[in-house]
């Protein structure tokens, strides 16, 4: 062993620092300090409650989503009518009014009117719609109109086989009011609606029924199940009862006297208004008379 080397005793304990190193670590502490983020306890105590809060919504889309799995798809909200138009536009207006036609029925079985539907015209002439409120004051339907047509067997479209009556009235405007709810829930541009009525025996048609979308949208906005039932009623049925009061409710406001004229732009003018409008535009106080 050579001279003059002598081992320190306590071999393989750890060396305590130096007083340069802990000057050192405090040097660098001083140095950092300004870079290092300090957090103070109401800091903590936001943070803390921040991820509490992430962990609950966590937790309350997971128990969601378990829920959807569990239950399914929600069930979708029920048709409009069990019956649609498989066609668009003018030609819906032609299927709604073969569908609606046969349901409606003479107490003998026969078929009450034939339906014709389509565009507001008349002989290829297009139809404007003028409301009177009095004979002097009057405003044209704005919008795409469609017009219906009942006909009967008889002179003038009169219905020729059974007895007239109140309750045939009221099953023919319960007809009105339903090829006017179906219209406006499949022919999308449709604004209003015009049901020409038959006449009574031996005379000219001179009544129809006025239905305008607004007017119409409690009952679009249900099934068509909750306004009417399926199955029309029978006319022995309309004497008396809620039916009745209700038919009388809903659509006897909506029934007017109506007249053609000839506009002076070709086109022609169908008048409707709740007053006998031969007498208006015979005095000349109407639309169509003398400015």
């Amino acid at each position: 062993m050579a001279e003059g080397v002598t081992p320190e005793s306590g071999g393989g304990k750890e060396l305590e620092p130096t007083t340069g190193s802990r000057e050192l670590d405090q040097t660098h502490s001083k140095e950092l300090a300004p870079y290092t983020p300090r957090i103070s306890h109401g800091q903590e105590t936001k943070f803390r409650m921040t991820y509490a809060v992430l962990a609950g919504v966590g937790l309350a889309a997971v128990a969601a989503a378990v829920i959807f799995l569990a239950a399914g798809k929600p069930p979708k909200p029920p048709e409009w009518s069990a019956w649609k138009p498989t066609a668009s536009g003018d030609n819906a207006l032609t299927q709604i009014a073969s569908h609606i036609a046969p349901a409606y029925r003479q107490p003998t079985g026969q078929q009450l009117v034939a339906v014709e539907g389509g565009p507001a015209q008349v002989a290829g002439l297009p139809v404007k719609i003028v409301l009177l409120r009095t004979p002097n004051d009057f405003a044209l339907a704005q919008g795409k109109s469609a017009v219906f047509s009942l006909c009967g067997l008889g002179k003038f479209c009169s219905i020729k086989s059974g007895k007239p009556s109140r309750e045939r009235t009221l099953l023919l405007q319960r007809e009105s009011l339903e090829l006017a709810l179906y219209s406006f829930r499949y022919v999308g541009d449709v604004k209003q609606v015009v049901v020409i009525l038959p006449p009574a025996p031996k005379r000219k048609p001179s009544q129809a029924m006025f239905f305008s979308r607004a007017d119409m949208k409690p009952q679009l906005d249900q099934p068509l199940r909750a306004t009417l039932p399926a199955k029309p009623p029978s006319i022995p049925s309309l004497r008396d009862g809620p039916i009745k009061d209700f038919l009388e409710k809903v659509t006897g406001s909506q029934v007017y006297n109506y007249d053609l004229t000839q506009a002076q732009d070709a086109s022609v003018l169908l008048e409707l208004a709740h007053f006998d409008l031969k007498k208006a535009n015979a005095s000349g106080s109407t639309a169509t008379g003398t400015p």
